[in-house]
């Protein structure tokens, strides 16, 4: 009788298939004809790291970088220009109206009430953390300046808009938008929520912990009001009053 000697070929075909298998997962995660999205995923990666790195308060504060008007405008300055610029360039670069962004006005008659309400609602939480030694520590982010005078609060208040305008744009316009087509609203909703939450490590807990459930609203407001004025009006009106709180916590406003 002849024993039954092993194929020594059929461990390296089965090697070759799972790899072969693997490939075949690999390609359907990038569907054919949508090559010029996931380029633009993966633009939109290396632009927030960039952001977190060279214009999130998060990393600088970490630094210990000196809460001056300097630290503040070089933080805004990459955050327009990351955040910005770069998504409108590869925005009309995929050959996409603006206004698929939400640069317009919406329904108002749905944003400005909510904005509002929403507003006034997080008022007595920010004026409560505002005492808070690690909110103390970190607004604003150009320290005493903003509340030397009127002039130099409103100036800063023209400042730090600019920021919330790019923010929004990246997250509950750009990403959101991008995400949209390929995996629907709910998930697209959720990535740009849990995207816009991780680019707050480095900020206080607190807030860190919030940005989630923050994120969903105002993603929420963009779609509903197809506009992204009512979330740049309500996450800068919440920027606002953390700082006016913290400048009066410290005797700084309008001395």
């Amino acid at each position: 009788m002849t024993a039954h000697l092993p194929n020594s070929s059929e461990p390296s075909q089965q090697c070759r298939g799972s790899f072969a298998r693997l490939l075949g997962d690999a390609r359907d995660l990038f569907p054919r004809g949508d090559v010029a999205v996931w380029l633009a995923l993966g633009a939109a990666v290396l632009l927030q790291i960039g952001f977190w790195y060279y214009g999130s308060p998060g990393p600088t504060l970490l630094k210990a970088a000196p809460r001056t008007l300097e630290t503040a405008l070089y933080a805004v300055g990459w955050a327009a220009a990351l955040l910005f610029l770069a998504p409108l360039a590869i925005w009309w670069g995929l050959g996409r109206p603006v206004g698929g962004l939400g640069l317009r006005l919406g329904d108002w008659r749905l944003g400005l009430p909510v904005a509002l309400a929403l507003a006034l609602a997080s008022a007595p939480a920010l004026w409560m953390v505002s005492d808070w030694q690690i909110f103390r520590t970190t607004y604003p982010w150009s320290g005493a300046w903003p509340g030397a005078s009127l002039g130099t609060l409103v100036a800063w208040a023209a400042i730090y808009l600019v920021y919330y305008a790019a923010f929004e744009l990246f997250y509950r316009g750009f990403l959101l938008r991008l995400f949209e087509p390929l995996w629907g609203l709910r998930a697209a909703i959720w990535l740009q929520a849990v995207c816009a939450t991780l680019i707050h490590l480095g900020k206080p807990w607190p807030e860190t912990a919030v940005a989630l459930p923050a994120s969903l609203v105002l993603g929420l407001i963009a779609v509903r009001t197809r506009s992204l004025f009512w979330p740049v009006l309500l996450h800068f009106a919440i920027g606002m009053a953390t700082d006016l709180a913290s400048l009066s916590r410290h005797g700084w406003l309008l001395p």
